[in-house]
């Protein structure tokens, strides 16, 4: 039963999933000392990078999202064994880290499904089946023969099958897609426990005499177009809120929801952005009522309150590309210099 387990629990077979792949930013948690063996596993990953083999051993685990309010492990974790020891290696009890733009992810699909997180030297590019395969073949002679002897050769079978799920592409790292007009985004339809915190208050001068704010929701949502990459998004409260569907433009009414109860939201000229430059680095995009007429950095000094953690503040800054190590003052100043622009408008796209 435990090796039948182990294999459910390494092919997301009739076990409970995350609330939502890990996006950056998420608390994870994981038992560095199991009792048993397959809950943390050294690995060998094996690529072919410019014509020559390679090769580095992997710690990978199961981890617990705090942030997703997952209750178990569930969330495969891989890091480089060197980084393993030096942030995990000294640990005693229950080990916690915060997933941040050196983290890197695989997944079975656009929607972000299967999503595993990685840690390592950034220089190494295996696909993503490497970690999956070797993770198999690990696990193969634990699990695969004890299986078909239990009668389930059904299961087994599914472990020669795996690798072609995550075949062809390499890692993919947090806020390297730009989004574009026509992406379709998937944003939550309740609030959750991986929003960013409360509502935020964003302030401006709409005139040179006139100063508004207005309550922003934030959330970090999958690009279902761009291979799940995760977008920041804003949105007006009201335009959110169960409990006030009472505007035209509200997400309920230019989005439908899917089977797991995400709004379908397409990015048009309905939407607006900001970035950190012209190349579109760091995008992250705002649907409001657009006679509002806030600069980029309203937001993200919105998103930069004194009364977050150090480790959120960390995090934020991460997102936008923003220097870590200064102070709060500095950063705001920093902000306000790279993102000193009003935001953009997406333009119109041909329904699809």
């Amino acid at each position: 039963m435990a090796l039948k387990l182990a294999a459910m629990k390494l092919l997301g077979l009739d076990i409970p999933k995350s609330a939502r792949p890990v996006a950056i930013g998420d608390t994870l948690s994981f038992d560095p000392h199991p009792d048993k063996y397959e809950d943390l596993i050294e690995c060998v990953v094996q690529w072919k990078q410019n014509l020559q083999p390679r090769s580095e051993k992997y710690i990978t685990f199961k981890a617990t999202n705090q942030t997703a309010g997952d209750t178990e492990p569930l969330v495969p974790v891989f890091v480089q064994k060197s980084y393993y020891d030096k942030l995990f290696g000294s640990v005693k009890d229950l080990a916690t880290f915060q997933v941040t733009t050196e983290w890197q992810y695989g997944q079975a699909d656009k929607t972000g499904a299967n999503r595993f997180v990685v840690l390592h030297d950034r220089k190494n590019r295996p696909y993503q089946h490497r970690f999956v395969a070797n993770l198999v073949v690990e696990l193969d002679n634990l699990v695969h023969d004890a299986l078909c002897a239990a009668g389930h050769a059904e299961i087994a079978d599914k472990l020669d099958d795996i690798t072609e799920t995550y075949f062809g592409e390499f890692l993919h790292s947090y806020n390297s897609i730009v989004v574009q007009s026509g992406d379709l985004l998937l944003v939550p339809s309740e609030q959750t426990a991986f929003g960013f915190g409360a509502v935020k208050n964003v302030a401006w001068w709409q005139t040179l005499i006139t100063h508004k704010t207005a309550e922003y929701y934030c959330f970090t949502v999958p690009n279902q177009t761009q291979k799940g990459q995760d977008v920041m998004f804003f949105i007006q409260k009201d335009w959110w809120d169960p409990s006030n569907t009472g505007s035209d433009h509200h997400i309920s009414k230019v989005a439908t929801k899917n089977k797991n109860g995400q709004y379908e939201f397409r990015v048009d000229a309905k939407c607006q952005y900001g970035e950190s430059d012209r190349s579109g680095k760091y995008r992250w995009v705002v649907y409001h009522d657009q006679t509002r007429d806030p600069y980029q950095h309203s937001f993200i000094n919105a998103m930069l309150a004194k009364n977050n953690t150090p480790n959120q503040t960390q995090v934020i800054s991460g997102i936008f590309g923003l220097t870590l190590e200064q102070r709060h003052e500095r950063l705001v100043d920093t902000v306000e210099r790279w993102f000193g622009d009003y935001l953009h408008t997406f333009p119109q796209t041909v329904p699809p």
